[in-house]
């Protein structure tokens, strides 16, 4: 067998434990993903079907290892001469037991990048016990971004208000930048917002909003974006819509409203407090 296989094939892992939640999933792969490179195979057994197989596919060869073949290969990554560094996931579940988890993942010997790589594991429900039934693994090449997309962009922004980052903030802003707040005296600019929010930033006290959910459209031309998202706030949910353009071949937020929900059958209540 190739070295180049046994680098492949050796894949990230997940607990079996907290099922019932995404964030616990992706918490307990990235947990088992650090000791998945100390070469722990009695510990990695544990989380497979006895008759679990393991496959790399490569352009040039291809082949599978049995469960006990596989654990062989442990122990030659106890000296962290090797590690794996996990870039992204994608993880489904369904409600027969049935999960699918994608794990992408960056290889380093001796601290240099090797390669880069993807595994597919597939979780199955045998005798009550949801384990791994199998793995196909392979090279995996990341597309090459000339740009930072809209979808990522609005994401960080996002991020850097979660982290009281003040000049990344406001960079993604273009300077004709508007702000509409949920009261109602809130329209800002990009300068006058910038001195509302100074003081809370240099406390490190911003705001962490989490996205539930966006939908994006765009100019026939494809130098202007907008969208509509759902926020997870510390006011419940809210909703926010917004403009990006682009400025010398870059996105920058031209216009954001963040709006507060009330249900139609609370109308009358609101209004009524509002006149207070």
């Amino acid at each position: 067998m190739k070295l180049k296989g046994i680098w492949l094939i050796w894949i990230g892992l997940l607990s079996s434990a907290a099922w019932s939640q995404i964030d616990s999933l992706e918490l307990n792969t990235r947990h088992f993903y650090a000791a998945l490179n100390k070469g722990d195979s009695l510990g990695i057994a544990t989380y497979f079907h006895h008759s679990a197989t393991i496959s790399h596919v490569g352009q040039e060869d291809a082949f599978t290892l049995s469960l006990s073949d596989f654990l062989g290969v442990a122990p030659k990554f106890k000296s962290d001469f090797f590690s794996e560094e996990i870039t992204r996931m994608e993880l489904k579940k369904y409600a027969s037991g049935l999960c699918y988890v994608d794990v992408y993942f960056d290889f380093y010997i001796e601290g240099s990048y090797a390669h880069s790589g993807v595994d597919h594991l597939c979780y199955t429900t045998i005798k009550g016990e949801l384990k791994i039934a199998s793995v196909y693994s392979s090279e995996f090449e990341e597309p090459k971004l000339t740009e930072i997309s809209p979808d990522s962009l609005m994401n960080q922004w996002h991020l850097a208000a979660a982290n009281a980052n003040f000049n990344q903030y406001f960079g993604f802003m273009n300077q004709d930048f508007i702000f509409l707040g949920t009261d109602p005296g809130e329209r800002w600019t990009k300068v006058e917002f910038a001195g509302f929010c100074k003081p809370y930033f240099d406390k490190g006290k911003a705001w962490d909003f989490k996205t539930n959910w966006r939908n994006w459209y765009y100019s026939a031309d494809g130098q202007t974006a907008w969208f509509e998202e759902s926020l997870d706030t510390w006011m419940e949910e809210c909703r926010g819509s917004g403009v990006l353009i682009k400025v010398n071949g870059e996105w920058k937020i031209a216009h954001y409203n963040l709006t507060v929900l009330i249900e139609n059958e609370k109308m009358d209540g609101f209004i009524e407090l509002r006149q207070k």
